[in-house]
């Protein structure tokens, strides 16, 4: 039986920002033909084998294949161990047309492949076109005048430029966590929260509060979360605490996306408790929330 042939959407994929787009996109144009939309996808992040650790990432794995598959893309993983030390030209062979089948192939600019990063998309380009797949490579994606990028993405959240980052990866940045049982001096104060870990592996935005947006039960709720360390409290462990407006129930042990959509104001180390919470009623107020 003839293999149905596939279009292939190269790339790490990490927080699938505006440049991310622009390449699955283009994968998916080749549907007009008939092909097959198929993102592959590696087993690890490529600076795990190569440099040794990943960097932190913008988006969980299962959140970006499922975001994927919503868009209607069939997932293929391979080792990155396993391929990395092959040719440019084994790689086109054996990966794209005998294993993949493609028929056409979509990367970005800055695409590498093949042993050392030898392979670049010129080269992607001659390889698939002796090997009769079709290619489009997409340019940068510009925002300010700088092509977007997961690194720079992750440089916006680690100052706390969390809106600018929104602009870049077309959504707010966000996580989802399971809600752990805290103190409650929110509750006794008036202000109950949600307590979360931070997520393990994904960038740790910039401490401090924000505005934000959190997911119940399928709605979008106003929200402020604070990120670190509550420096008023003898806790150095870092949290993530939320304040849902128009939610006044516990959420323990259910999974809970927040969203980040505007950074308010540093942490600050309060006398009381007392302290603390008339500086929420503040910011609040600020944030338009109260």
């Amino acid at each position: 039986m003839r293999e149905h042939k596939t279009s292939v959407a190269l790339g790490s994929f990490d927080g699938l920002h505006a440049g991310h787009q622009s390449v699955l996109q283009n994968a998916l144009s080749f549907c007009e033909d008939g092909l097959l939309p198929l993102c592959l996808l590696f087993d690890v992040h490529p600076q795990t084998v190569l440099r040794g650790s990943p960097p932190p990432l913008l988006m969980a794995p299962d959140e970006r294949d499922a975001r994927l598959r919503a868009m209607g893309f069939s997932l293929r993983t391979v080792s990155f161990a396993d391929i990395c030390g092959m040719e440019p030209e084994a790689f086109v062979r054996v990966v794209l047309s005998d294993t993949l089948h493609a028929g056409a192939v979509s990367c970005g600019y800055n695409y590498r492949f093949g042993k050392g990063g030898s392979g670049d998309a010129a080269c992607l380009r001659r390889l698939c076109e002796q090997n009769g797949i079709r290619i489009r490579v997409c340019p940068p994606v510009e925002s300010g005048g700088e092509a977007v990028s997961s690194t720079r993405i992750r440089t916006l959240l680690e100052s706390g430029a969390c809106a600018e980052a929104a602009e870049l990866l077309g959504r707010p940045f966000s996580f989802t966590e399971t809600v752990v049982h805290g103190a409650e001096n929110g509750r006794i104060y008036g202000y109950p929260t949600i307590n979360q870990h931070l997520p393990q592996g994904l960038v740790t935005p910039k401490f401090g509060v924000y505005v934000s947006q959190t997911l119940v039960d399928g709605t979008w709720y106003d929200s402020l979360t604070n990120i670190g360390t509550r420096p008023t409290l003898p806790d150095e462990t870092p949290v993530c605490e939320t304040h849902i407006l128009g939610v006044d129930r516990t959420l323990y042990g259910d999974a809970i996306t927040v969203a980040l959509r505007r950074y308010l104001r540093a942490e600050k180390k309060f006398a009381s408790l007392e302290e603390v919470f008339r500086q929420v009623r503040l910011d609040l107020a600020q944030a338009g929330l109260s």
